[in-house]
């Protein structure tokens, strides 16, 4: 049965016909025109939404609150997903929210809080972040071979630090006195917060 051939539910007699129109509507000072979709009974002219019009409806001002708010849309939030390589139940069990969360949120059925559309900008755009969310999550996203779990041994990762190398020096004074080695040689630089990879070897 077609959307015209739908019986009308109040009268029983007229069918019903699908309308859409532009509605203006605002949110945290926004204004837009959003589809609003219904249906007119051609014999009561009644206007009524059925269950999906009305989701319909739903899902288009959740999509533009979600723009205003500064959130990621249900399509972006798609595509963001499917740019990490997991699907939506991966998605769940990574990020938390439940089994169907990802569903809703990339239908736009539901907002997704402020926390979690960060947490997973961040996590695609490290992929060493959602490397060590899905290994505690009990994801292999990656594959086996390919995982790899940057806390797993600290002792490969060092600071950079500065060539700077203090001793002792004794002497006749109470206190003893601070001297710098190989001072000819210094250069000022900036101390990284960032961790490399170096041979274990070196620091075991």
């Amino acid at each position: 049965m077609t959307k015209q051939e739908e019986i009308c539910p109040i009268c029983g007699a007229g069918h019903l016909d699908h309308q859409v129109e532009k509605n203006r509507v605002e949110y945290n000072g926004q204004t837009i025109l959003l589809d609003s979709h219904y249906s007119i009974c051609n014999s009561c002219g009644s206007e009524q939404a059925s269950p999906i019009q009305t989701r319909n409806n739903k899902r288009a001002m959740i999509s533009f609150k979600k723009q205003v708010d500064g959130l990621l849309t249900g399509a972006e939030l798609k595509a963001l997903r499917q740019h990490m390589s997991i699907n939506q139940a991966e998605a769940a069990t990574i990020f938390g929210g439940g089994p169907v969360a990802f569903s809703k949120y990339e239908s736009d059925d539901v907002m997704q809080s402020e926390a979690m559309d960060k947490l997973l900008r961040v996590a695609a755009k490290f992929p060493e972040v959602l490397s060590s969310l899905a290994q505690k999550a009990g994801v292999d996203i990656f594959g086996q071979s390919q995982a790899t779990d940057l806390s797993s041994d600290p002792a490969k990762y060092v600071r950079f630090e500065l060539p700077i190398i203090i001793e002792t020096e004794t002497s006749n004074l109470k206190r003893p006195k601070l001297r710098v080695v190989n001072s000819s040689k210094l250069t000022k630089k900036t101390v990284s917060d960032e961790w490399i990879p170096v041979s274990s070897k070196r620091y075991a």
